[in-house]
């Protein structure tokens, strides 16, 4: 309402401040109030007293429309567990305009109607759910249907086994709808295909052993150095750090046969020009460098210095001729070979590359400290006799010692044991020391080194997969639904990845991200007010500019909360400013329309 309140001044002038005010109750059984919601100014002060009053009777009618008083009931008979007493998460909203942007529901609507799905359930509310619910609340897809009622508005009329068939299909149309939000990104961002990275991986299962030679469970070589069965992922990733493309394979498929066939598909499918491709020494092989010459385009590989393969380098890595010392603390060599590859008809050909050598003094005190903590076990191991038990393999082989020319068995003798240091001296020489090699021979060395430290990106996507996005264990069985996990994974990463994009050069981590969205929470009342929860909970450390010259956190706790600043920062991200605790529910439902993604 508006409420004229007469003021006299010490040389008796008088004059009428206007406000817009509404009432509130501070307590219950406290006397009402009155606070202000804006203060015009005085009456007197204006050239156009009418004007001016109607504008605030204006601005007091639009006021008691978009914002009437509400009263929540709170009878004194109501139990827990009851419908106003739910919390639904509404953050979910925030990734569903990341999901909506790229038009998922409109390509699986399409591949419905051009398989003539003839389910009583929606396939695309099915994935939106999963993925959402990959981003938020990683988990089995058991445990994951378990949540499906609490979120504000979505639709979740499905049922687990429905969840089940669904995978069947998500795994039909997996590589179409890769394509297709490759299109959709070009659309929204653009891709910067300039240079490709690519990388393997592998998730494990908590199975002894793989059904049959079919499954793509195996038991191979696993990154984490588990015994289980795993299954290896190829993902490819643009310069912007947004995923191009994911392959599943075998887990016992060797790492360096996924490269091939993978770029030749995403080359055909995604009808890209030359590309480098940009990975570590797991993928480099003769093969995949010819494949990749033959076909026109580029590589940037790290090279491996100790062992036969980078005995070839040993000559100009220890000769003192020819470094650019940049400083104590960095060194390069930049020089060009000759190689002997092939062509597409296994003809040997002569190339050339670019190699690159550096030392860099901080991965050679790190690489010291590593050796010398190995040879600390090493000690110790023989010291406790822990060597006597033997694994794997191991438990079935024998050690006996024979004359190498006669072949008789030697008695009365001992095998030593001891601490190899000739080998540790050995490889201490190779500390700080790098190798990168390019088909790339214009570029420079600090093009080579910018190029190949963009690998970073999909090694932390890989992070984000694994620990974020909770991606293994896996615990679908079939061929076909462990790949629709993975292209649910694939989707949801993606998402991140745009929504981090959105935010700038200090994007929030994925951890962050999920932990504000979560705690996005509300309550319906039954009088049509929304009752929407704090969003917080974890209190903020003070900041500090190091020197450096980065911002980073101290040990002190500042008088913010975490959460609410990262609630924010996403808010902001979306251009909503929106915290009203008790909105009219037609109030609340045109914020959660306006988050789009402009």
């Amino acid at each position: 309402m508006i409420k004229r309140d007469k003021k006299t001044y010490a040389d008796g002038t008088v004059k009428t401040q206007i406000r817009v005010v509404e009432a509130y109750r501070p307590g219950p059984g406290l006397p009402p109030k009155q606070r202000t919601i804006k203060d015009f100014g005085y009456l007197e002060d204006k050239e156009d007293p009418k004007a001016f009053m109607a504008e605030a009777e204006e601005f007091n009618a639009r006021y008691k429309t978009e914002n009437p008083p509400g009263r929540i009931e709170a009878p004194g008979t109501e139990k827990m567990y009851g419908e106003s007493n739910r919390r639904f998460n509404y953050g979910f909203k925030f990734l569903e305009a990341i999901y909506t942007s790229l038009d998922i529901d409109g390509f699986i609507k399409q591949y419905e109607r051009s398989h003539r799905f003839r389910g009583d359930y929606s396939l695309s509310d099915i994935f939106k759910f999963l993925v959402v619910l990959r981003l938020l609340s990683p988990d089995s897809k058991r445990a994951t249907c378990q949540l499906k009622n609490n979120f504000y508005n979505m639709r979740t009329d499905f049922t687990l086994q429905e969840v089940y068939r669904s995978l069947d299909y998500c795994a039909d149309f997996d590589t179409e709808l890769q394509r297709h939000l490759n299109e959709r990104v070009k659309q929204l961002i653009g891709r910067d295909l300039t240079y490709a990275f690519y990388d393997v991986t592998n998730y494990f299962f908590e199975i002894d052993f793989p059904e049959d030679d079919d499954d793509i469970r195996q038991k191979g070589v696993s990154k984490e150095h588990r015994c289980d069965p795993i299954a290896a992922m190829g993902l490819f990733m643009d310069a912007n750090g947004l995923p191009v493309s994911m392959s599943i394979f075998p887990g016992n498929t060797g790492e360096t046969t996924t490269l091939r066939p993978v770029m030749k598909d995403v080359k055909e499918s995604y009808g890209l020009g030359r590309i480098i491709v940009v990975a570590d020494k797991g993928l480099n092989s003769s093969k995949n460098i010819d494949a990749i010459v033959n076909n026109k385009d580029g590589f940037i590989f790290s090279q491996a210095l100790r062992g036969k393969k980078g005995q070839r380098y040993e000559t100009e890595l220890f000769d003192e001729n020819g470094w650019v010392i940049r400083s104590d603390r960095y060194k390069y060599k930049l020089f060009d070979e000759e190689y002997t590859g092939h062509d597409e008809n296994g003809k040997k050909v002569s190339r050339k590359r670019r190699i690159l050598l550096y030392w860099d003094k901080a991965d050679a005190e790190r690489a010291r400290r590593k050796r010398e903590e190995k040879l600390r076990k090493a000690e110790k191991a023989l010291k406790n006799n822990a060597y006597a038990i033997k694994h794997g393999y191991e438990e079935y082989t024998k050690e006996e010692l024979v004359d190498k020319e006669s072949g008789e068995y030697l008695e009365n003798v001992a095998k030593v044991r001891s601490v190899n240091r000739e080998k540790a001296e050995k490889d201490a020489k190779y500390d700080g020391y790098f190798c990168i090699i390019t088909s790339e021979l214009d570029m420079d060395e600090r093009d080579i080194r910018k190029a190949y430290k963009g690998l970073w990106r999909i090694e932390e996507s890989f992070r984000v997969m694994k620990s974020d996005l909770y991606a293994r264990p896996v615990f679908v069985r079939n061929n076909d639904h462990i790949r629709a996990h993975f292209l649910i994974c694939f989707v949801a990463l993606l998402v991140i990845r745009v929504l981090q994009r959105k935010m700038g050069e200090k994007p929030l981590s994925a951890e962050r991200i999920a932990r504000a969205l979560k705690a996005a929470t509300c309550r319906i009342s039954k009088n049509g007010i929304v009752w929407l929860d704090d969003v917080g909970g974890m209190i903020a450390f003070r900041k500090t500019v190091n020197e450096k010259g980065e911002t980073v956190d101290t040990l002190q706790f500042s008088n913010e909360d975490e959460i609410a600043l990262d609630y924010r920062r996403i808010q902001e991200t979306f251009g909503t400013d929106f915290y009203d605790v008790f909105p009219k529910q037609e109030v609340f439902n045109k914020f959660l329309k306006n988050i789009t993604v402009a």
